[in-house]
């Protein structure tokens, strides 16, 4: 790509010209924005040297300072003023340099007196202005020859010949900019060694910008020269000749760690970026209520796992507090429980009885916002069977030896489990059906088996016995699960027929000539707390025939067929004795996180408010603004009137890179770690470029020609393929990260590049990788 140079050298040729490197190092306030707003107290032409201000103590006699407009490059385009003592005559540069380290503390009044145009640029700013500033320009500038730049004389004192290296990584979305070891002459400086004037004088050099510029020909001006570097200088060392300087590239989030709020406990609270989910009812989002039916689903068996970390943080009483991070929330923010031995996220309840009351808003802990949930640990969900572990047969009942009763992670009716139907009525006749179901926290608060069937019921005659006598059959459906017995409905034959209408022992008739579903009345919790075993008790579903009454015979024909079974749980911690009360603590004391399923992070007030935060690149830059000094290289800061480069305008990334996220920080870690994390997942690159402003870099999905490379351009190039081992035609790509820790991700696609894969004759295994 061809290199674009400052106007003032778009005519060099290679041969003619002489090239000089400047080194500008900052002092004080060096290049740093004066105030925070538009100084100026009255509209400027362009000769007035009387300038009036809003506060003239801003402001240094013999200081140099930019007029220029917010986003622009503020360091060499704006207008160069220059303070002025009344009395002080201006006829030479030498004169300038003389006068420039006189300090006058009778700039108290708000008139200030000027030299302008000092860079040969006019202007005529006003005071309305809402983007005009007044930029410090205090640098000492030393070069590799002797020069004159910007009103400044630079000594030619530099002895070594530094080099500067940038690289970015495609691969890694990561950047790199080398650091600078200069080596000067400690020539004489205002009458003493160079070196008191960097370290021991009057004016500060440490930690401040070092910008480095390559002038062409002894151009008077920095707008004429090309800037290839901005660096902090953070260290030196010297002896009586010589001088070196440790100039690092700018970096203002080295050293950052997030989260940075914690409590007294040393508990951070959480960042979250992301649009999350809690589970709720199916029907309705702000309650945890269960109902069950076709709409049954995802949130109701609790398999939602859009949610995000929570550090436990105390116990007050009955009532146990977790953080949620560091903004207010009105709904969805209550806590969830891992249930491990299913995986699934369990709202808990702020109650010691009642499930359904939530804590749904956070409120004010501390530093941050918090929520809270009873130490009950009350909570309710549905749950699948886990095995089944044997089905019965007998004279009139077959149940097949399948698990299409319990397959999937929620209800399916695109299979089921059948128990035959068929031979000669033959009273209490019987068959069972049992299943394992999971290990739950917890006792049994409430618990019922639901049911998915359909069913069809004939008696009827055949050649080797008709129907005879009269009275009822029925053909029960038995709940004996956790020792039970209920009756949950028959089906009622008084002669030769066919029916399908099951008949609830606790409600009316049911069609089951397709998949309906049975709602369980009966609350088998004093079973379960009966039993020795517990969760360890089998879910039992018996079939069974019975003369209810008369004396009618016939043969038995028909089926029922068991699409899902689903049991519903309300569970909690046991503290009726001192036993019980020792295990549900200990449980409690093993509970480091919970989970919480409300929104995260808003956009801070200076970039527009109220906007959640759900794209990748939106949280990149949330976290250098929330937490970082992300300012551009004059140390002006990034808002919603000032972005980065090529964040609106230019590629646009704002808009073009539309990748969701849903991303937490639970412990400290570095920021520049979480800043790589974010631009490794959203395929672009951030980084502060040579003038020391913030840019982004991307590939486009869909890329046009943007330059015309000449030979003079690749002259110097070498061009190699990339190697073979680097090349990848297949991806297994994991998304939707687990909440739990070492979980892993919970989606996975897999991408191959079926073209190259031919093309190079790469194996099914081979040149493979997972991201």
């Amino acid at each position: 790509m061809s290199l674009t140079f400052p106007s003032g050298h778009s005519g060099f040729q290679r041969s003619s010209t002489n090239e000089n490197w400047i080194f500008c190092l900052g002092y004080d306030d060096s290049f740093d924005m004066v105030g925070t707003e538009n100084q100026l107290n009255e509209d400027l032409n362009t000769t007035e040297t009387d300038i009036n201000v809003k506060d003239g103590t801003l402001f240094t006699i013999g200081n140099y300072y930019r007029m220029n407009t917010i986003g622009t490059q503020v360091f060499t385009t704006g207008e160069l003023i220059k303070v002025v003592d009344e009395n002080d005559t201006w006829n030479s540069i030498s004169e300038n340099y003389e006068n420039e380290n006189r300090l006058y503390d009778e700039i108290g009044i708000n008139t200030l007196k000027v030299q302008r145009s000092v860079n040969d640029i006019t202007s005529s700013p006003a005071a309305s202005s809402t983007t005009e500033r007044f930029f410090n320009n205090s640098f000492t500038p030393i070069s590799f020859a002797d020069t004159t730049i910007d009103d400044r004389v630079s000594y030619g004192a530099i002895l070594s010949q530094p080099s500067i290296r940038e690289s970015i990584s495609l691969k890694n979305s990561t950047s790199k900019t080398s650091n600078i070891s200069l080596e000067i002459a400690n020539f004489t400086y205002n009458g003493n060694p160079f070196s008191e004037e960097i370290f021991g004088g009057t004016r500060k050099y440490i930690n401040r910008i070092c910008k480095v510029f390559i002038q062409l020909n002894d151009n008077p001006y920095l707008h004429n020269c090309l800037q290839v570097y901005s660096g902090r200088l953070i260290n030196f060392s010297h002896n009586q000749d010589r001088i070196t300087l440790e100039i690092v590239s700018h970096d203002p989030f080295k050293g950052i760690e997030v989260p940075q709020v914690k409590t007294d406990k040393n508990n951070y609270f959480p960042i979250a970026y992301g649009d999350y989910t809690a589970n709720a009812s199916q029907s309705n989002s702000q309650s945890v209520a269960l109902t069950f039916g076709s709409s049954a689903g995802i949130d109701e068996f609790r398999k939602r796992k859009t949610l995000y970390p929570m550090p436990v943080e105390q116990r007050r009483g009955d009532t146990f507090f977790s953080l949620t991070g560091l903004r207010s929330i009105l709904q969805n923010a209550y806590p969830h429980f891992y249930e491990k031995s299913v995986d699934s996220f369990i709202p808990i309840a702020n109650h010691v009885s009642t499930m359904s009351t939530v804590d749904a808003g956070n409120e004010t802990f501390g530093s941050g916002y918090a929520v809270r949930h009873n130490q009950s640990l009350l909570k309710g969900q549905f749950v699948k069977l886990l095995e089944r572990t044997e089905s019965g047969d007998s004279t009139n009942f077959d149940w097949a030896e399948d698990d299409n009763a319990f397959n999937g992670d929620y209800i399916d009716t695109s299979s089921y489990t059948q128990c035959l139907i068929t031979g000669d009525f033959t009273a209490n006749d019987n068959a069972t059906i049992k299943f394992k179901m999971p290990q739950l926290t917890g006792v049994a608060d409430a618990i019922s088996i639901h049911l998915v069937f359909s069913g069809s019921v004939q008696l009827l005659s055949t050649p080797d016995k008709t129907i005879s006598g009269s009275g009822e059959i029925r053909i029960q459906l038995i709940d004996e699960s956790f020792g039970a017995s209920d009756i949950l409905g028959y089906y009622s034959l008084t002669g030769a027929s066919t029916t399908t209408t099951f008949n609830q022992t606790l409600a009316g008739g049911l069609d089951t000539s397709s998949f309906a579903y049975f709602s369980n009345g009966y609350n088998s919790n004093s079973e379960f707390n009966s039993s020795s075993s517990g969760w360890g008790e089998e879910i039992k579903l018996k079939m069974k025939a019975v003369q209810q009454s008369g004396d009618l015979d016939g043969t038995l024909g028909g089926y029922l067929r068991l699409a899902d079974v689903v049991i519903e749980v309300r569970s909690k911690l046991d503290y009726s004795d001192q036993d019980k009360k020792s295990n549900s603590y200990k449980v409690l004391d093993d509970i480091d996180e919970l989970y919480c399923g409300a929104n995260g992070l808003k956009d801070v007030s200076s970039w527009g408010g109220d906007a959640l935060i759900t794209k990748i690149v939106f949280a990149h830059r949330d976290l250098m603004q929330r937490f970082g000094n992300f300012k551009d290289g004059n140390d002006v800061p990034y808002d919603s009137a000032y972005d980065p480069i090529n964040w609106d305008s230019g590629t646009n990334i704002s808009v073009v890179k539309d990748w969701a996220l849903r991303y937490w920080i639970t412990e400290p870690k570095q920021l520049n770690s979480c800043l790589t994390e974010l631009q490794q997942n959203g395929g672009f690159i951030g980084r502060y470029n040579a003038q020391g402003d913030y840019t982004y870099v991307y590939i486009p999905d869909s890329i046009t020609t943007d330059h015309t490379l000449t030979k003079n351009d690749i002259i110097d190039l070498n061009i190699q393929l990339t190697s073979f081992e680097d090349v990848v035609t297949s991806m297994d790509i994991e998304y939707e990260k687990h909440p739990v820790s070492n979980k892993g991700y919970v989606s996975k696609v897999e991408a191959t590049n079926s073209s190259n894969v031919t093309a190079y004759n790469v194996g099914s295994n081979e040149n493979k990788r997972t991201v």
